[in-house]
């Protein structure tokens, strides 16, 4: 069963101020070890560490398919691909540099028409079979944590007793069941799923991704926003960037790049968040990796 906590939203700007939301009370994180000893204990005749090699194997493979182009479908889960954020270069040659857009990752200088193709790659996910949204609404069962049973309770008793009711929870983040925390924006999926994310209660969810050896921050009103808050439509969100030595970053919107302004060595840009959840993507000079900020 899943568990439901209630969260209330308390951003006074939003259209939703003072409104009730289920949020998923997470029990705990299950890693293929934990599914390997998991699925040991269904009558299977392999060991646990049978299946555990078999699934580490399975993702190795799923990684070396889809970074060969191919689709892998994994029935009554998902499919699983690869997909580009692109940079959109103005020129696909530029006569004055001679140079052509390339198939390639990286990042275009400030005054380039044209470069690499793609600012980065990420990998999909897309339900299917017995994961699609219709079938789990169709599967699932439903309940509250004692914590929100209790304040439900307490509500009405109020009600009937002509006090207040207790406040009830409060932020995105409170888990009465001591599961992960959860973000007000978080996955809890309203509206229809995108590469983005899925629309949280309050709005829509953002998720960031940070490559390279610089640094950046992302704010609303000067108040930092992080991977998977929840806004709402046309909510402005400004982006400052400090690049790695020698390098121009670059930030883009659900592949679309977003103008940058340098000063002084800091980059800043900004935008309305879209009507949809969304994935902002900023490079801050030589790629090291991927990581939520």
């Amino acid at each position: 069963m899943i568990e439901l906590y209630i969260s209330q939203n308390n951003n006074t700007t939003s259209e939703a101020y003072g409104k009730y939301y289920p949020r998923v009370s997470y029990k705990q994180t299950m890693n293929i070890h934990d599914m390997a000893v998991h699925m040991a204990e269904h009558n299977t005749p392999f060991s646990e560490g049978t299946i555990e090699g078999i699934l580490r194997d399975f993702v190795k493979c799923v990684r070396e398919q889809t970074l060969n182009g191919n689709t892998v479908k994994v029935d009554n889960l998902a499919i699983f691909k690869v997909s580009v954020i692109g940079n959109g270069c103005k020129e696909l040659y530029d006569a004055d540099t001679d140079k052509t857009i390339t198939a390639s990752i990286g990042s275009l200088g400030k005054n380039d028409k044209t470069g690499p193709a793609v600012n980065s790659l990420k990998l999909l996910a897309q339900a299917t079979g017995e994961y699609t949204r219709e079938e789990l609404n169709k599967d699932g069962k439903l309940g509250w944590t004692d914590k929100a049973a209790a304040e439900i309770a307490a509500a009405k008793a109020a009600a009937q007793g002509g006090s207040s009711p207790s406040p009830s929870g409060g932020s995105g983040n409170d888990n009465p069941s001591g599961g992960g925390s959860q973000n007000q924006g978080g996955s809890q999926s309203q509206g229809s799923e995108n590469q983005g994310g899925s629309q949280g209660a309050q709005g829509y969810a953002l998720t960031i991704s940070k490559m390279g050896s610089g640094s950046a921050k992302v704010t609303k009103d000067g108040n930092a926003v992080t991977s998977g808050a929840s806004l709402n439509e046309d909510d402005e969100v400004e982006i400052s960037i400090t690049p790695a030595e020698g390098t121009t970053p670059s930030a883009t919107l659900n592949g679309s790049s977003i103008e940058l302004t340098e000063n002084d060595g800091v980059y800043t840009g900004n935008f309305a968040m879209p009507g949809q959840a969304s994935t902002l993507v900023i490079n801050t000079g030589s790629a090291s990796g991927d990581s939520s900020i």
